[in-house]
């Protein structure tokens, strides 16, 4: 990878003869401001950027140990070893950015930066490292929040508004690429709002980033994006690859997204978000003909949790979804997160299509709130299940973990799952008991529907657990 930026002849002389901020007569002869906490202005060029934002940019390093079972004869032809077989173990190491976010030392970052971890060490501009705790941290949102301990305050980053941000204006990326520190690279903003841009295994939950052509490459995960003033707009975060390098597009979580996530972070180690209990698909252009709506686009509600907050607002089944809060919402996916983003106790403005015209309905969210545990998953609540248990309650197997209630209007209860069922598998991982079954849900994407292996009585079934918004 090229790490140095090749500006054209004409460029330069553009850039030369780009006007200075406006001054007074007095401040036009004053010296220059020397960068500090106050924000600056690049006129001809981005040391300004630099100067102030590499202080708050933070190189961070993680270091995962890895236990590798060894194959055997055995293992190889009958699946399994009556010797144990064994193990070696390997460090897995790998490199991201970060930036400061409070004097105190609150470190901003990516979740895929620091996710499995067992040590995380971040090295601050002037080479000082620290091994950093995390605060919060979680893959729905791509985010996490690590703190380290000093003898004195740190420079915190200087926020911006993203909402702010226009498409065309300048785009400025630093960061750890490859492991080079503190490099900065220069585009502009190619285009907002993109979401659903990956999906599977490993994808953000929530999705709305800020697209740009500055080079981000691997390394620049959790740095900072700042625009042409030096204030933080976005963190890198992800690029299109499928020549597995940059290919110049590259996305960035909103600074806006990234702080509706903090309190959550560091109150409950994860994001919150509200629930309003219905259930939705995209409405493409072949289903949007045969429904005979006005055009493709929003999203179809396919069913409304009973007693949710969606139900008690008046959705119902057969309801296209056509904005929130007076912005559009293409696909469910842009739903989901616009709802993520909603002040999470104010109403939310939903508009519908129904019976040929538009109408408004006033949500108000069901949020959970982050200081209670409710214990459950989807509505389940469940108990040990163990060969001491399972004859008391007439069970069959003395595996898994047994249903012990059942909220009727979840997820659960509308698919007729009951107390007493045993659950054996979750996404066809096996759940060993109460820790394996708060792992495994943990683990679970809340944006995608999952799979239960489920015995009652003496028959067992795979059924799907819908994903709720």
């Amino acid at each position: 990878m090229r790490q140095d930026l090749l500006l054209s002849p004409l460029f330069a002389l553009l850039a030369l003869a780009l006007p200075p901020a406006p001054l007074g007569a007095e401040d036009a002869a004053a010296a220059p401001r020397a960068p500090s906490a106050m924000v600056v202005r690049a006129a001809d060029d981005f040391t300004q950027v630099a100067e102030l934002a590499n202080p708050w940019v933070v190189n961070i390093s993680t270091t995962q140990i890895i236990h590798q079972r060894l194959g055997g004869f055995w293992e190889d032809f009958y699946g399994f070893d009556p010797f144990n077989g064994g193990t070696r173990t390997f460090k897995r190491q790998s490199l991201g950015s970060g930036f400061i976010y409070s004097p105190d030392g609150l470190i901003l970052t990516n979740a895929h930066v620091v996710a499995g971890a067992d040590e995380i060490m971040v090295r601050l501009v002037d080479g000082t490292e620290a091994k950093a705790q995390v605060v919060g941290e979680d893959a729905n949102v791509d985010l996490a929040l690590l703190k380290i301990s000093g003898d004195k305050p740190l420079p915190a980053a200087v926020l911006g508004d993203s909402s702010a941000v226009k498409v065309g204006q300048w785009a400025i990326a630093i960061g750890n690429p490859f492991g080079f520190d503190h490099s900065l690279t220069v585009g502009v903003i190619s285009a907002k709002e993109r979401t659903n841009i990956f999906t599977g295994e490993g994808a953000a939950k929530y999705q709305n980033y800020l697209q740009t052509d500055a080079s981000i490459n691997h390394g620049n995960s959790g740095g900072p994006l700042c625009d042409i003033e030096g204030r933080v707009i976005g963190m890198n975060t992800a690029i299109s690859t499928p020549n597995e390098g940059s290919i110049g597009i590259g996305f960035a979580i909103p600074i806006n997204f990234i702080k509706r996530s903090i309190p959550d972070l560091q109150r409950a180690g994860r994001v919150v978000a509200p629930k309003l209990g219905f259930f939705t698909q995209d409405v493409d252009e072949r289903l949007a003909k045969a429904m005979k709506l006005p055009a493709q686009g929003g999203v179809l509600v396919t069913d409304v949790a009973t007693g949710g907050a969606a139900d008690r607002a008046g959705l119902r089944r057969g309801d296209v979804v056509l904005s929130l809060n007076h912005h559009p919402v293409p696909s469910a996916a842009a739903l989901r997160t616009r709802i993520y983003e909603a002040d999470p106790a104010a109403s939310l403005d939903l508009e519908v299509y129904r019976d040929g015209q538009a109408q408004t309905l006033q949500v108000a969210p069901a949020q959970l709130k982050a200081s209670e545990n409710p214990g459950t998953w989807h509505g389940l609540k469940v108990v040990a299940n163990s060969a001491e248990e399972a004859p008391k309650r007439g069970l069959a197997v003395n595996d898994g973990v047994v249903v012990d209630t059942v909220a009727e209007a979840s997820s659960a209860g509308r698919i007729g799952i009951k107390p007493g069922d045993v659950l054996m598998e979750l996404n066809q991982q096996r759940i060993d008991g109460l820790p394996g079954w708060e792992k495994l849900t943990k683990a679970v994407d809340e944006g995608q529907d999952a799979v239960l292996l489920l015995v009652r009585g003496r028959q067992s079934a795979y059924i799907v657990v819908p994903a709720e918004q």
